[in-house]
């Protein structure tokens, strides 16, 4: 009864999971039945702790030669990558990016034999940002059964061979996620953090912190960093130690952003404990304005431009920012996004402080608009 692959989803759904149809199938000794069906069905998640569940039950033998994390936060996103990246060890690893890779060079990676032996292990980021014909080809690659090594991939939007991946490997999609399960997902973070440096924090303690920093998962993950150093050996962490340590920054980071992106020139100063939470935001708004210059360019109508935007942004303030993006052009947009890889580049590489490479990106935002 678990020979035919239309009644997988079926039979998932009566065992509550596929780990657990997984391990009843092993009982009545069916196992290369299962892998086959399992491998060749749709495999989507939506919470990433059943994400990682997979992933610790599939590894090493039953890892499916397709994964996919698809996340908005870029630091999540990473995070999650990093975690399948981490579940094949002993494969010789080929890295891509998605804006300066094409298809072939990929294809020739995933369909030939490593030189340094082993299955390769085929990782593309920012697969959103490959050219619109080289995702159509990759799709066609991937659709593929004589697939030699395994291909990991990651993107922060719904690209066209995310259905193959889902077909034919297993996909972390959290692109619709409601913002009140981010919010929860990420309480249970904070736990979870806490319990990997030896402490304890409450889970309303949890949800308070999250609500005086905002829903950012690189800024939580510093706070908790720094909760768990300045409590030194103390195992729970109070709600004086959050007042006294993580300061009410979720709107004042968001405003920032804005200002140095928005109205470069004004002098602002910048604290190096807001780094990483501050990256996700510039990088947000250098996004906005290239988008509106890129759909001002291509002459789409205003009331198409809704499914390429924030919510947040129509009316009014749309008109206003389009204007402000006009003026600043596509080029200012283009080299604040480059200057922020590269200063994320250098903090990872215990370059000069956090705070002093805010300053150098400000500095050269503003020399790029003259």
């Amino acid at each position: 009864q678990f020979d035919h692959r239309s009644n997988v989803r079926g039979q998932i759904a009566k065992a509550g999971s596929p780990q657990k149809l997984q391990s009843r199938v092993k009982i009545f000794s069916f196992t290369k039945i299962w892998q086959n069906c399992y491998l060749d069905e749709e495999m989507r998640y939506q919470k990433t702790q059943a994400f990682k569940k997979h992933l610790v039950s599939a590894s090493p033998e039953n890892l499916s030669r397709c994964y996919m994390v698809a996340i908005p936060d870029e630091y999540e996103r990473m995070q999650a990558l990093s975690t399948v990246i981490a579940s094949f060890p002993g494969c010789p690893r080929v890295s891509f990016e998605g804006s300066s890779s094409l298809c072939r060079e990929i294809a020739d990676a995933l369909l030939s034999p490593s030189l340094f032996g082993g299955e390769p292990l085929v990782v593309l980021e920012n697969a959103e940002k490959m050219a619109k014909k080289e995702i159509t080809a990759l799709a066609e690659v991937l659709d593929t059964p004589s697939l030699y090594g395994y291909f990991v991939t990651s993107s922060s939007a719904k690209i066209a061979f995310m259905a193959i991946m889902e077909k034919r490997g297993v996909v972390l999609d959290l692109l619709d996620e409601k913002p009140w399960d981010r919010e929860k997902r990420l309480v249970e973070v904070a736990i979870e953090k806490a319990a990997s440096l030896g402490k304890k924090i409450a889970l309303d303690l949890a949800s308070f912190l999250l609500t005086r920093i905002g829903a950012d998962a690189a800024l939580l993950d510093s706070e908790m960093e720094k909760l768990a150093c300045f409590i030194g050996e103390r195992m729970i962490i109070e709600k004086s130690d959050v007042l006294c340590i993580s300061q009410e920054t979720a709107v004042a980071s968001w405003e920032i952003a804005e200002k140095i992106i928005w109205t470069p020139g004004e002098v602002i100063s910048l604290e190096s404990s807001l780094f990483y939470g501050m990256i996700s935001l510039l990088r947000s708004q250098l996004e906005i304005g290239l988008k509106l210059n890129q759909l001002s360019g291509a002459g789409m109508p205003r009331e198409e431009w809704k499914s390429y935007l924030p919510r947040y942004l129509y009316g009014k303030k749309l008109e206003e920012k389009v204007l402000q993006a006009l003026r600043l052009k596509a080029f200012y947009f283009q080299k604040g996004i480059d200057l922020l890889f590269e200063i994320e580049v250098l903090s990872r590489t215990g370059a000069p402080s956090e705070a002093a490479l805010l300053d150098f990106f400000r500095i050269s935002l503003e020399y790029a608009r003259r």
